[in-house]
């Protein structure tokens, strides 16, 4: 196991703070909420509720997946996240439109469709390998914002196919600005103000969400024009029926889904490959057997579809990554009648959180839960552990559609760059959290990089 003040990035407040609901909202978690299974933030103003953070992987369980259908999208989430998350699209649907658009969605994300991928996968990690190699030697790189870039790359050629025409850096940048609003919008839902409410970059949130959801109709009116017999997941959309109905997807629904998952596709995988790498610099014994594990399975050769399934340590470092900084820090719902979850009695007007981070960090399911400890995702140790104690991508039916996208898409890529770069810390560098829609780094994540 290994240990590092930097990860514990911050202490939970002893009273709560509208700064810290903004700009890191766990940090108004009190510390039960690491030892305990629930804990209660209570409200902050009269007209606010009190919020309810789950740590218990039993009532996690409850909620998320028998009996799924009770507990909805909690009003907090769908606001605040309705600017980089489309209302329309499968994330935020509901009974009968959920059931369909997923069956209708759901065979562009099969695995042999996705081991398909891989080469694409391989070629956007040599890409940005390329670009570090151009670099002045001894010069501190921001991982966060190179692993953006990658998976963007990735996220276009894998999801446009021959359509992609987006332009990388207006679409980011574009991109920052409607991210960098959420913490302003969770504060208003939390209010309950009308969403016209105006907050520091609001006008430019509206124009920037504006120009990406533009920029996603454009791709899905020139595929449309352009035939329908490309294997992209764009181009399987397109084609997508449901089994049972034979429905197919309007504009609006590709449009919605396809934005959805260029967004939330390639920022939650930047995310987790950039603790990854961050986490390997810091544990150099960790960073050299995985990158002994790719020489071994992929010698000299490019990582293909057979060898991407035997990197077993890459794998677990991953998920380990995703345990200490897991790229969404919570997942809400909220009852649509008082009901009780468990043995606690919970009201339909307060949202209920799976306080995620929490939970990965919990320290009555976790040995040792503030070390880097790869190990401990070997098989034998995930089978002794409740299947809701670790829940990178959500549990239960709406699980992400893309996991297995980002599993394939990330061990790739991180044995790519592992094997031909060795990753270091910054001396003296200091790490805050800046958590909106994902767990990102404060100013970004520096690190120098040695080519091998």
């Amino acid at each position: 196991m290994f240990h590092d003040p930097a990860f514990t990035p911050f202490q939970p407040r002893g009273r709560p703070s509208y700064r810290a609901g903004i700009k890191n909202f766990l940090e108004n978690l009190s510390p039960s909420a690491y030892r305990e299974p629930l804990a209660v933030l209570p409200g902050l103003w009269p007209l606010v509720p009190k919020i309810i953070f789950l740590t218990d992987p039993a009532c996690i369980e409850e909620m998320l997946v028998s009996r799924v259908e009770f507990f909805r999208r909690d009003k907090m989430t769908v606001r605040s996240l309705s600017a980089p998350v489309n209302r329309d699209s499968l994330f935020f649907a509901e009974g009968a439109n959920w059931r369909w658009q997923r069956r209708a969605a759901a065979p562009a994300f099969r695995h042999d469709n996705l081991l398909a991928l891989v080469p694409t996968f391989v070629q956007c990690a040599r890409a940005q390998a390329e670009m570090w190699r151009k670099l002045p030697t001894a010069s501190p790189v921001d991982i966060m914002d190179a692993m953006s870039r990658a998976t963007f790359a990735v996220i276009e050629r894998t999801t446009l196919g021959e359509a992609a025409a987006l332009d990388h850096n207006e679409f980011l940048a574009q991109l920052k600005l409607v991210l960098a609003s959420v913490g302003w919008r969770r504060m208003i839902s939390l209010f309950n103000l009308p969403s016209w409410t105006p907050y520091p970059g609001y006008f430019r949130a509206r124009a920037a969400t504006a120009h990406l959801y533009g920029e996603t109709l454009k791709a899905v009116a020139v595929r449309r024009g352009g035939g329908l017999n490309q294997h992209d997941i764009l181009g399987l959309l397109l084609s997508a029926k449901d089994p049972e109905t034979g429905r197919v997807m309007t504009d609006a629904e590709l449009t919605a889904n396809l934005y959805t998952f260029l967004i939330g596709g390639h920022e939650t995988s930047a995310v987790a490959l950039g603790w990854s790498l961050w986490l390997l610099a810091k544990d150099q014994a960790s960073q050299d057997r995985l990158r002994e594990e790719v020489a071994q399975i992929a010698s000299h050769r490019e990582i293909g579809p057979d060898e991407v399934e035997k990197l077993a340590f890459t794998r677990q470092v991953l998920q380990e990554s995703m345990r200490l900084f897991p790229p969404a820090a919570a997942i809400g719902r909220q009852p649509r009648e008082d009901t009780t979850l468990g043995p606690y009695k919970v009201s339909k007007r307060d949202p209920i959180y799976v306080a995620i981070w929490c939970l990965h960090r919990h320290e009555k399911i976790w040995e040792e839960p503030n070390a880097f400890w790869p190990d401990r995702f070997a098989p034998e140790k995930v089978k002794a552990r409740h299947r809701c104690a670790y829940l990178p991508f959500g549990a239960g039916p709406r699980i992400c559609i893309g996991t297995g996208f980002a599993m394939l898409e990330m061990t790739t890529i991180l044995a790519t760059l592992v094997r031909d770069f060795r990753f270091k810390p910054v001396p003296g560098h200091r790490l805050e959290l800046d958590i909106r829609f994902t767990t990102r780094p404060k100013g970004g994540l520096p690190l120098l990089i040695e080519s091998m």
